[in-house]
């Protein structure tokens, strides 16, 4: 089984070496197979190869599955790895025991062969659906340092720029991020002001605001934001609201050609919301 080419690798622990060519033969056609026969060298392993899933045998000598398993579950980079204990005890008291090492699920010898493979990939879609939801915390967690990170610096790198190339400097600003967004989220040129304004909401959300319509008529349309794309309240730097300003005028320009677009409140400025106009012109 592979999510997006990547083919999972499967740790099979126990002491008795016919029990893991039983398991590595059901399932080495769809994933790579770590084979060990302790819970010493069960340990090894899972650090050097880091394998998607363990199937692990209960009773066995030294280290037994129960510690095994505890040990996995208490390490921070192993501890949403999917842990499978495999035993010949059927006691509820066993298997209470299995659950407090922190097992997510557990197999009884003799296996069922249908029973394993089904469990497996379970437990391994469960895992990759994880996986990607870590990484998109991750991406996302990214992008705000970035927005971090440019609320922080372009006021500082204005600073340094003549007041007659500062418009210059937004304008190339503004182009860049409005035709990344633009061509990512557009599918159609919109045909109303109505749906212009929603379009011009829905790529301004998209870099992090809160922007909603106001008003919409045959003249423009206003919106209206109450989140700042650019940082929270008070960490805001007045400069950013000419970035704004520079990208609903760009997304506008794509749509009518000729706008004049007016900012009449601002978050950074105190008024609780930012209040965008965008006036057509004939």
């Amino acid at each position: 089984m592979t999510e997006n080419n990547h083919r999972y690798k499967v740790l099979v622990v126990d002491d008795e070496p016919m029990n893991v060519e039983l398991i590595s033969v059901l399932l080495e056609d769809e994933y790579d197979i770590i084979k060990t026969y302790s819970g010493k060298e069960a340990l090894e392993k899972i650090k050097t190869e880091k394998p998607d899933i363990v199937l692990l045998d209960i009773m066995m000598p030294g280290i037994t599955g129960f510690e095994v398993c505890k040990k996995i579950k208490q390490h921070n980079t192993t501890q949403f790895t999917p842990v499978v204990m495999i035993t010949a005890l059927s006691e509820l008291e066993d298997k209470i025991k299995a659950i407090e090492a922190g097992a997510d699920d557990f197999l009884t010898k003799p296996i069922n062969s249908s029973e394993l493979v089904t469990r497996v990939k379970s437990l391994l879609k469960t895992k990759y659906l994880y996986d990607e939801l870590i990484k998109s915390k991750e991406r996302i967690e990214a992008q705000n340092d970035f927005k971090t990170i440019m609320a922080n610096i372009l006021p500082l790198l204005l600073q340094l720029i003549p007041p007659d190339k500062k418009n210059e400097v937004m304008r190339g600003m503004s182009k860049q991020v409005e035709l990344v967004v633009w061509q990512k989220y557009i599918k159609e040129l919109p045909t109303t002001t109505g749906k212009a304004a929603e379009a011009t909401c829905g790529l301004m959300n998209r870099l992090g605001g809160c922007f909603s319509t106001d008003k919409v008529n045959e003249a423009g349309y206003t919106v209206i934001n109450k989140k700042c794309p650019w940082g929270e309240y008070g960490g805001i730097n007045p400069v950013l609201c000419m970035l704004t300003r520079a990208i609903v005028s760009r997304i506008s320009i794509r749509i009518f050609k000729d706008v004049t677009v007016n900012i009449t409140k601002t978050i950074a400025g105190g008024d609780g919301n930012c209040t965008v106009e965008v006036i057509i012109n004939k």
